[in-house]
């Protein structure tokens, strides 16, 4: 049964990019990270300014990002509201609603006698989306339509490399492949906010000495 519904799933659905997309920033700089961010900005903004340049005016004033990550919390927060308005706008948007996308940084490292010196780098994403109109459950989904592998079967003896903010009386789905972790965890009874999604670079994680603060939901 469950082999016909992700079938169904994904004849109706089709196969997408998103997580693609958002993997093949994991490892970049602040830089690189912006400027995804910005083109996707730019998508919406070039809808919006031939038929209401005010109202453009205003979008473009709200995604400007400051020119630097800030050094006491490496965590970019793409929102509807700020510089992440086009991601939000687009990412898992035939299946999700996604609410926010926090992009953690492993902080500049100086360099060492067995390592040269490194520049900030995208860790971890963590999206923070809303399944309430997908059309089948969000695991499947995620598997069917954006192309990640089967998970680790559950009761598995796996560490994984991040102390995730996960809630621990609920059940976690974890796909270890290549040099990528990834968790999603269910979050029932909030109103806007019904499942978190990890993607971590492993090989990223394996040479950050100063790993940042992560929250929960």
């Amino acid at each position: 049964m469950t082999f016909l519904i992700s079938a169904l799933i994904l004849f109706q659905a089709g196969v997408r990019n998103d997580l693609i997309e958002l993997q093949s920033y994991l490892g970049s700089n602040y830089p690189r990270l912006i400027q995804f961010l910005s083109s996707k900005n730019q998508i919406l903004l070039h809808n919006t300014e031939t038929l209401a340049p005010a109202q453009a005016a205003e979008m473009r004033a709200r995604m400007r990002a400051p020119d630097t990550l800030p050094a006491d919390r490496p965590i970019v927060m793409a929102k509807i509201d700020n510089v992440g308005q086009g991601l939000a706008s687009f990412l898992f948007e035939d299946d999700f609603i996604t609410e926010q996308v926090n992009f953690a940084f492993c902080p500049p490292q100086p360099a060492t006698p067995s390592q040269p010196a490194l520049p900030e780098r995208v860790m971890t994403i963590q999206v923070l989306l809303d399944d309430s109109r997908a059309l089948g459950p969000a695991v499947t989904l995620l598997q069917s339509a954006y192309q990640l592998p089967p998970p680790l079967p559950p009761g598995s003896n796996y560490q994984p490399v991040l102390n995730y903010p996960i809630r621990p009386a609920l059940p976690l789905t974890i796909w270890n492949f290549g040099n990528i972790e990834a968790i999603y965890q269910a979050i029932p009874g909030q109103p806007l906010i019904t499942g978190q999604l990890w993607i971590t670079d492993k090989t990223v994680r394996s040479t950050c000495t100063q790993i940042p603060t992560l929250t929960a939901p």
